[in-house]
């Protein structure tokens, strides 16, 4: 119910950017061109949503944050995985990368409500603004809709350093230094345990059992590694 209320009240809006521009292209260029208009507006929403895809992987990369696309969505919120490229500065790094999506549709959004004043060929283009504003706002909110966190509360529990982001942090530390070079058995038992007690439908306390299964496995502790290999398979049967 939350859900459908937040994606309305996010809509809304968006359809008076499409209605305003719709009015200012039928009074330029008469109805076929202002149907021509509302067709770039739908059309574009898919577009919109790779755009903001596209941020994450620019800000990503720039960080040495490796980021891929798991779910695309058109009318929620889509989902990306993240796999860091070196480890250290990680906060920062992941603000930045979880930022990426909100960053380019801000920009597109703006872009297009200023298009709406312009004469011309130029009026057309304001097309970019209703889906861009949509998905900003949908992502801009910090909650959680059934498809997970927005961009914004994920950023919002690494700048707030919750337990979570503490949690989710170290995981992406360990992650770091495996793809930097380090074997996993090299790493430090301590790193994959002082870390504050989440739940454990939490995927960031889900990806750390999940290490900690492949560390004693690695280091060819079975006892230990099969204690958390049965954990990890409990919690997901139970998810």
């Amino acid at each position: 119910m939350k859900g459908a209320l937040i994606t309305l009240a996010c809509a809304l809006p968006a359809l008076a950017l499409a209605a305003a521009g719709c009015y200012c292209v039928y009074v330029e260029y008469g109805v076929a061109q202002m149907l021509a208009y509302l067709l770039l507006c739908a059309l574009f929403f898919p577009l919109a949503s790779l755009l903001h895809e596209l941020g994450h992987i620019i800000c990503g990369k720039l960080c040495g944050m490796r980021v891929k696309l798991v779910k695309n969505g058109v009318f929620r919120p889509s989902g990306c995985s993240v796999l860091p490229e070196r480890p250290g500065n990680m906060r920062s790094r992941f603000v930045f990368t979880a930022l990426g999506g909100l960053i380019v549709n801000f920009v597109f959004a703006v872009v297009g409500m200023g298009l709406l004043f312009a004469d011309g060929v130029a009026l057309y283009f304001s097309f970019f603004a209703p889906a861009s504003f949509y998905l900003f706002m949908i992502n801009v909110l910090p909650v959680t809709y059934a498809s997970g966190d927005t961009d914004m509360l994920l950023a919002l529990q690494a700048i707030k350093n919750t337990d979570v982001w503490k949690v989710l942090g170290r995981v992406l530390e360990i992650q770091g230094m495996i793809t930097a070079g380090t074997p996993i058995e090299g790493i430090e038992e301590d790193l994959f345990f002082s870390v504050p007690q989440i739940a454990e439908y939490e995927p960031a306390f889900i990806m750390l059992v999940s290490l900690r299964a492949d560390y004693y496995a690695a280091r060819g502790d079975e006892e230990n590694a099969k204690k958390w290999s049965d954990r990890l398979e409990s919690i997901n049967n139970d998810i």
